[in-house]
């Protein structure tokens, strides 16, 4: 998932309001302005996840994500 398409699915108005209380909303908003880019797992990546035998997943909003 690339950086924009993933700002638009977690960064609700809840997050953004955050963002701005903390002063990161200027970082976050170029980011959700960027032109959509494939994002794929490099073989360090994938090699990594391999190895792994759990998944770890955190949400920061009220949508879950």
């Amino acid at each position: 998932m690339s950086r924009s398409m993933f700002a638009e699915l977690a960064f609700t108005d809840a997050v953004r309001g955050v963002q701005e209380k903390m002063g990161s909303r200027g970082f976050y908003a170029k980011e959700e302005g960027a032109p959509a880019e494939e994002a794929r797992f490099g073989e360090a990546e994938t090699a990594f996840i391999h190895a792994r035998d759990s998944f770890y997943m955190a949400t920061v909003s009220e949508t879950g994500w």
